[in-house]
């Protein structure tokens, strides 16, 4: 072998890459890839904020920024069913053959049914407000809802599937310290009882139900402040000790502020954390408690994370969309301001939906 440069099969000489040339291949690797991140990152910056901002201007151009909340609690399959809920005071109460006209009604006059989710996407400019959009709530977690309107709501859905109407959905408010009783070993009655953990985790894993919370135990005796009775329970006693009556809640004092503000965000938290442990997710949805709205409510929960309230309202006549105070109607959609406080209309339990419901789709038909 000579002292000369070592040859190849081919007796040409081998190619050698110095330290030098090494270190300016690595250098240039790394700044020709920092280059192209940096390219990417503002081409997708770009992209998402005028998808976005196409969303929002699509949502604000089409005024698809209504929705009309209606409000139910028991459904039941009996006329007898129903004075026994009366009886018991749930004056709310309507037949299920009465919730099968409300559903055809709704369906035929094109509803677009949506979810909390679907109204926090509308405001992040992920997605649009169906036309005459509508939401079913259904307060106080009774178990009637898992036995006689979930299965209705299923029904409703494969029929609409094959008319091409959309199929509707329903949001059931949950008390956590109600679901813990009533799933454990207590008796039961059709007109009175609540959810259980395992109702509420089957109903959450259905695409036409979302869970929401109305606390964990804070609200329970609501109706009781609301009555003239003595204050008995958490809620009673903490608006009681603060001054408020249901005709001015706002007579809060700077020093009882901070109270409230815990004792409300409290209990979110705890159902928070309750949910997180059972359903692995929190709720979208706030169900304040009747007479216990305001801004110092939004403000407490607002502070525990929860960015959508909705309030409790009654329907004594004909919707006009205009009479806000007297009759509040419909709600407007148009950011995230406007999820809170946002009016559920409680559906009378005499008469028809039809009766109170008829200028919210006459105005959006226009």
């Amino acid at each position: 072998m000579s002292g000369g440069g070592l040859n190849d099969s081919g007796g040409r000489e081998t190619f050698h890459i110095t330290r030098l040339n090494r270190r300016a291949q690595k250098i240039l690797t790394i700044l020709t890839g920092t280059a192209l991140t940096l390219i990417c990152c503002l081409l997708a910056e770009r992209y998402a904020r005028g998808g976005r901002e196409d969303a929002i201007q699509t949502l604000g151009a089409a005024q698809a920024g209504s929705v009309l909340i209606i409000d139910y609690h028991q459904v039941l399959p009996t006329q007898e069913d129903v004075a026994a809920a009366l009886s018991a005071g749930e004056d709310s109460a309507i037949t299920l053959s009465a919730f099968k006209e409300d559903l055809a009604w709704l369906m035929e006059n094109g509803a677009g049914f949506v979810l909390p989710s679907e109204l926090k996407k509308a405001v992040q400019g992920l997605s649009a407000l169906p036309e005459k959009a509508v939401m079913l709530t259904f307060t106080g977690g009774y178990e009637s809802f898992y036995t006689v309107v979930w299965p209705q709501l299923r029904e409703s859905a494969r029929n609409g599937s094959t008319t091409g109407a959309a199929s509707p959905k329903g949001c059931v408010g949950i008390i956590g310290a109600e679901a813990e009783l009533y799933s454990g070993s207590v008796e039961k009655e059709i007109a009175t009882s609540r959810l259980s953990w395992n109702q509420i985790r089957q109903l959450d894993e259905s695409d036409c139900v979302e869970i929401a919370s109305q606390g964990y135990d804070l609200c329970l005796d609501a109706q009781t402040w609301l009555g003239p009775s003595k204050p008995v329970g958490k809620l009673s006693s903490l608006m009681h000790l603060l001054g408020l009556t249901p005709e001015s809640k706002r007579n809060i004092t700077e020093d009882n502020l901070l109270l409230y503000y815990s004792t409300v965000g409290k209990d979110a938290l705890t159902m928070g954390e309750k949910m997180r442990q059972t359903l692995f997710h929190e709720a979208d949805a706030f169900f304040v408690p009747e007479g216990c709205g305001g801004t110092e409510t939004d403000q407490a929960l607002s502070q525990s994370g929860i960015t959508m309230t909705m309030l409790a309202g009654t329907c004594d006549g004909p919707l006009d969309g205009k009479n806000v105070e007297d009759n509040p109607g419909w709600n407007l959609i148009s950011g995230h301001a406007s999820l809170q406080s946002m009016t559920r209309l409680l559906r009378p339990n005499e008469g028809s939906l039809e009766d109170v419901a008829s200028a919210y789709f006459e105005d959006q038909s226009s």
